[in-house]
C-alpha cells in the first residue's frame, strides 16, 4: 500500500508540473533560457516537449502501465536537472527554474537540489524494489 502511495506521490509530481508548464508554454520557455544552457531553437523544442514528457511519464508510474519506462524517464531527467541547475549555480546565474510554472522571483539553488535529490532517492527506490526478484 506504501508503494502504491509513493508510485501515485511520484508520478502525481510530475504530471502536475508538465500540466503547469502546459499550460503557459511562453513562460516555461523564458524560465529555460534563464539557465543559458541552450540557445534556439533547442530552448523552444525542450519547452513544447519537456512537459509532454513529464506528464505521460509520471501517468505511467502511477497507472502502472509501462512503469519501469516512466520511471527510468523521470530519474534520468532528474539526473539531468539536477546537473543543469548545478551547473547554473557553478556559474553564478539567477535561474528561474520554471519546475511547477512560472515564478517571477529567482530560485533558491539549495532548496532546488535538495528537492530534486529526495525525488531522485524515491524513484531510485521505486525502481529498485519494482524490478522481479532473480530465481536461484
Amino acid at each position: 500500500m506504501l508503494r502504491l502511495l509513493l508510485h501515485f506521490f511520484f508520478g502525481g509530481v510530475f504530471v502536475y508540473a508538465g500540466i503547469l508548464k502546459v499550460a503557459d508554454p511562453m513562460s516555461f520557455l523564458d524560465d529555460i533560457r534563464s539557465f543559458d544552457l541552450l540557445g534556439d531553437p533547442w530552448a523552444a523544442w525542450l519547452a513544447m516537449g519537456l512537459p509532454w514528457l513529464e506528464i505521460f511519464a509520471g501517468l505511467a508510474v502511477m497507472s502502472g502501465l509501462l512503469r519501469s519506462g516512466g520511471l527510468l524517464i523521470l530519474n534520468e531527467s532528474l539526473v539531468i536537472f539536477l546537473a543543469a541547475i548545478s551547473i547554473s549555480w557553478w556559474r553564478g546565474i539567477d535561474i528561474r527554474c520554471g519546475c511547477f510554472g512560472h515564478a517571477d522571483a529567482t530560485s533558491n539553488y539549495r532548496d532546488l537540489i535538495l528537492r530534486d535529490v529526495l525525488l531522485l532517492l524515491a524513484g531510485i527506490v521505486l525502481a529498485w524494489h519494482g524490478k522481479p526478484k532473480a530465481k536461484a
